[in-house]
């Protein structure tokens, strides 16, 4: 009996390791990451939930995902993300997931790369912060927005405006250009969406929701 029982549990972790590995390969086509995630399947036993075809709830979690191909390119340095209602992945790569949440976290260090200046977590609640090097009119500038969600995954700029006393119009020109236009998050898969963003001593946090999440292997 005791024999049977190991060989029943053996059986159930080959099997929960081939379910993570075919998921990592699916997750790691679908966001572009150079190595493959880190998989979990939860839940015990596994060969049940894929003798029905649905996985029940499944943790990944991947680092450095590219934006390469975009201007103002933001890579998104970890992910995490729980799956719930996972169809079981099949030998073509791909991955379906009845709903999906996920939290991104997006460093000052690529945010502001992505930017052209150094950002760091405003003085003011819920906002981001760049002090100027370089001062107008002999007075150094602060310049100050809230990061929120925009359209198609995009990271927008609000409410931005300048602290530090009387500055040049070229001060506002300057505002102006820096926080005009969205920042796209790339390799980030559709059917995923950004919800709300959250600042931190260290970078941003993403939180994403979505419906029917597909992730396909190339």
């Amino acid at each position: 009996m005791a024999a049977l029982l190991l060989t029943a549990l053996a059986a159930d972790r080959v099997a929960a390791h081939q379910a993570e590995h075919r998921t990592a390969r699916a997750f790691r086509s679908a966001t572009g990451t150079a190595e493959l995630p880190d998989v979990d399947v939860r839940g015990f036993p596994v060969l049940p939930q894929l003798a029905r075809g649905t996985i029940d709830t499944v943790d990944v979690s991947a680092h450095d995902i590219p934006a390469d191909s975009v201007n103002r390119p933001l890579p998104i340095t970890r992910l995490d993300v729980r799956l719930r209602g996972l169809s079981a992945p099949d030998d073509g790569g791909a991955a379906s997931s009845r709903t999906a949440r996920a939290t991104a976290f997006l460093s000052y260090g690529d945010l502001s790369r992505s930017l052209g200046f150094p950002i760091t977590q405003g003085r003011e609640p819920g906002s981001v912060q760049a002090d100027l090097d370089l001062p107008f009119g002999g007075t150094p500038l602060t310049l100050v927005a809230t990061p929120r969600p925009g359209p198609g995954n995009s990271i927008t700029f609000a409410d931005a405006h300048l602290v530090g006393g009387d500055h040049p119009a070229a001060a506002d020109a300057l505002l102006e250009r820096a926080f005009r236009d969205a920042i796209p998050l790339k390799n980030v898969p559709g059917d995923l969406h950004l919800r709300g963003l959250g600042v931190t001593s260290t970078g941003l946090s993403a939180g994403f929701t979505g419906q029917d999440v597909t992730f396909r292997r190339a």
